[in-house]
């Protein structure tokens, strides 16, 4: 008898891998790729509840839509002149970096991540006035003035907004 269950759980496998992952309204257990691919035929077949449903599931694993976004939601700070020397000035500068894309991202009600606001030649430039490998020690001083300020609020304020309105949207 066990061995009858086996079997017919595994014919039941096999056959909604050869369906492919349309006839899933759950795509919870649905891999990134099939997840992909199923977005892909709900717009060829012109499915916008089928679409809904997928673009919610992506959202919730926070995933990208396009390639390039993935490389922008992990930009840095460069590690040139005082960015470079050991020391705590880099951590410094890509705290006062993201902290700054959050307050955008706030202020914009966007879902987007925080580093796809700029990048950080950007955001020196903008706030500093000044290109990353020019940031001197007054103007890490600025930044540290900034963290000390906003980080601990913005990062409060941020998080409860991506669970509230990123995660859990409807």
């Amino acid at each position: 008898m066990f061995a009858k269950m086996i079997t017919g759980l595994t014919a039941g496998f096999v056959l909604a891998g050869v369906a492919g992952v349309a006839w899933a309204e759950d795509y919870s257990a649905v891999s990134a790729p099939e997840l992909s691919a199923a977005a892909v035929a709900a717009v060829d077949a012109e499915d916008g509840d089928k679409l809904l449903t997928i673009l919610q599931e992506m959202q919730s694993r926070s995933m990208y839509f396009f390639e390039g976004d993935e490389a922008l939601c992990r930009r840095e700070p460069p590690k040139v002149g005082l960015l470079a020397k050991p020391g705590f000035n880099f951590g410094t500068a890509r705290t006062a970096y993201q902290t700054f894309n959050k307050v955008q991202r706030l202020e914009e009600q966007s879902c987007t991540c925080p580093q796809a606001a700029r990048s950080f030649e950007e955001f020196s430039v903008e706030f500093l006035g000044v290109m990353p490998e020019d940031i001197t020690e007054t103007d890490m001083a600025k930044l540290r003035e900034y963290n000390i300020a906003n980080e601990y609020d913005v990062s409060d304020t941020y998080r409860s907004f991506r669970n509230k309105t990123c995660r859990d949207a409807p």
